[in-house]
């Protein structure tokens, strides 16, 4: 993906629409892009295979939001990142299809782990230390969007869609064990950092 995303790069530099300064800030975003965009290509085919497209949409929007602002573990490279996404995906839809939680089950995990998501919100890393205001807004935005799945939650309850309720609580689970193991993986590299 980087021999991609730095030939992209200096193309768009080539055209003039961009100047050098600008080139590992273009380069990193176009990588980034790029292996968000295979492993998303990847996760579709895989929910087609198994007859799961809805359910596909409902993880993938619920957890990007998510991620993205209450945070979680990043791998350091692109493969174990890949790796890591396509099997959480594929377990919490074969998980979801063979085990559907009941309403009460799936409404305790959602709401004890909208809890536990915002109060550990937002998870840093060692390549993305967070500034006071980055925090603050991530935060918020995580509440925001908490509130979101919850009225989501609540509307398929009233429609009686018990497994799509189940696999919201599924990936709110997912998320929440993905902030853990991200503070646990921030406060090891923190110290392995101070020590050297």
């Amino acid at each position: 993906m980087r021999y991609l995303s730095e030939k992209i790069t200096c193309y768009i530099i080539k055209t003039g629409a961009i100047s050098d300064e600008w080139y590992e800030v273009y380069q990193y975003g176009f990588q980034i892009g790029l292996e968000m965009l295979s492993c998303m290509v990847v996760c579709c085919g895989i929910s087609i295979y198994l007859h799961m497209i809805p359910e596909f949409i409902v993880f993938i929007v619920i957890f990007i939001l998510l991620r993205s602002y209450a945070g979680g573990i990043h791998l350091n490279t692109f493969f174990r990142c890949f790796l890591c996404s396509v099997t959480v995906q594929i377990m919490v839809l074969l998980f979801n299809k063979k085990y559907i939680f009941s309403f009460p089950v799936a409404w305790v995990i959602i709401l004890s782990g909208a809890i536990l998501i915002l109060k550990e919100a937002p998870v840093e890393s060692i390549n993305r230390e967070l500034e006071d205001n980055e925090k603050r807004h991530c935060k918020k935005v995580t509440r925001n969007i908490l509130i979101i799945i919850i009225l989501f939650s609540a509307v398929c309850t009233l429609v009686r869609m018990r497994d799509i309720v189940s696999l919201i609580s599924l990936t709110v689970l997912q998320v929440l064990f993905s902030q853990y193991m991200g503070i646990i993986k921030y406060k090891f590299e923190r110290k392995s950092g101070d020590r050297e």
